[in-house]
């Protein structure tokens, strides 16, 4: 017998339903979680901003937010070309204070990624998002995609850097120095002028870094250059002080570490003014089980209590709010292949699970969201209440080191599953003050 096959939906064409439409009672959360693969889909609000692809069609770029635990998305959709002209699939690469980088391809030219910065409303309101794509000489490549910063254009005066509204940027990432392969280049593009430089950090690494994120640290030029493992490079792209290499406490530096995916098993975040790591062990005494077929199904029905089977899920993933330092999120997966995982919300304080949500997984590879605070930044969007927060700010010196914890720590926090996660807060301070965010 004949059987008639049905073609299968890309699931890039296939968004969630939640954020959007934005709800209009509530006001943006203050930072979201945003899923690294963007959708593909004909959705408009108040955060969309237009561009123009390389060949000259017209791109929109809208953000759908919601709460965490859910993932808030990127939906992407050129009105004059159908959703196969696009590569599947876009992904979120870089998404730092008011800014994103996007990253595409067309489907007739594969293998020219093109790549777009999108800011969210500035002026108080007064000036709508934008989008533009980035001129990126071919010499001139993005080698790893989390190791890019984003930070918005500074005009240099007597009083110092200062942030300015025009609409401009910087973007920033490592590179390995060929001369001297445990030295890095720092290559700059200035979208005010439209060009790339390359500078040599002149700052001998006595060990190795491998950098795998990247943050900005104050409203100057600071920028940090994160080794999970190690420590942070810290460079000023105003050239104003020199570059240093700022380690981790004794006790979270780990030089085993050198393949294989670190954001799966720790995070690292400023949280309120404070460099904050998580990172998470399994007890060796619960083996991680996977559930019998249909059992999982029991997380997914309608007042049903999940506890009792997420003692059998495998966990990893663990993500810090950026709102409130002891709460984690973390990934529970019914199997290595399950498309439609869990996104737990635990208060580190006590053993408490405070929500779940199911995030659609089918794209990721290895771990599929990451924080950001552009959600903020929508509060003051003509239509959605709320207004506009700067984030806080501490001080910093080096070389010294201070650990804090929360006034109730009695160790690291038992998970079912076996797993267990521990949250540090450590401030680095300097010499000279940093301002950072």
């Amino acid at each position: 017998m004949n059987k008639t096959r049905v073609p299968s939906i890309h699931p890039s064409l296939c968004p969630p339903a939640h954020g959007y439409p934005p709800d209009a009672d509530d006001p943006s959360p203050s930072w979201v979680l945003l899923d690294m693969h963007a959708y593909v889909a004909d959705r408009e609000n108040a955060t969309s901003a237009y561009g123009e692809l390389s060949n000259g069609e017209a791109i929109r770029v809208t953000f759908c937010a919601a709460p965490p635990p859910l993932v808030s998305y990127v939906c992407i959709w050129c009105p004059n070309l159908p959703p196969t002209a696009l590569l599947m699939q876009p992904t979120v690469d870089v998404a730092e204070a008011d800014l994103v980088l996007l990253r595409l391809a067309l489907a007739n030219d594969r293998y020219n990624n093109q790549y777009f910065v999108y800011k969210a409303p500035g002026c108080g309101g007064k000036v709508g998002p934008s989008l533009w794509r980035l001129d990126k000489p071919h010499q001139i490549s993005l080698p790893y995609r989390h190791n890019i910063a984003l930070l918005a254009h500074r005009e240099v005066s007597e009083g110092g850097p200062q942030v300015d509204d025009n609409g401009h940027y910087y973007m920033a990432t490592l590179n390995h120095n060929p001369d001297m392969p445990q030295n890095f280049n720092l290559l700059l593009y200035n979208s005010m002028h439209k060009k790339w430089s390359s500078t040599p950090i002149p700052l001998d690494m006595t060990q190795i870094h491998i950098p795998g994120k990247a943050v900005t640290l104050d409203e100057g030029g600071l920028l940090g250059f994160v080794d999970p493992w190690r420590g942070i490079l810290v460079c000023d792209i105003l050239g104003g002080k020199r570059p240093h290499f700022l380690p981790l406490p004794a006790q979270l530096v780990r030089f085993d570490k050198l393949l294989g995916q670190p954001w799966l098993y720790r995070n690292i975040a400023f949280v309120n003014g404070r460099l904050t790591v998580v990172e998470q062990h399994r007890n060796p005494a619960y083996p991680p089980q996977e559930p019998e077929p249909g059992e999982n199904s029991k997380l997914r029905q309608e007042n049903v209590t999940p506890q009792p089977t997420l003692d059998r899920l495998p966990i990893l993933h663990p993500i810090l709010s950026l709102s409130e330092s002891h709460v984690v999120y973390l990934m529970a997966k019914a199997s290595i292949r399950d498309d439609k995982p869990l996104v737990l919300s635990v208060d580190m304080r006590y053993p408490r699970l405070q929500g779940v949500a199911v995030f659609d997984a089918e794209r990721m590879i290895d771990y599929g969201y990451m924080q950001s605070r552009i959600s903020n930044f929508f509060n003051m969007v003509p239509g959605l209440k709320g207004s506009l927060k700067r984030p806080g700010k501490f001080h910093m010196r080096y070389p010294h080191k201070h650990r804090s914890t929360t006034d109730d720590d009695d160790g690291p926090m038992q998970l079912p599953g076996g797993a267990t996660t521990r949250t540090q807060e450590d401030t680095i301070i300097s010499d000279d003050d940093m301002a950072v965010d």
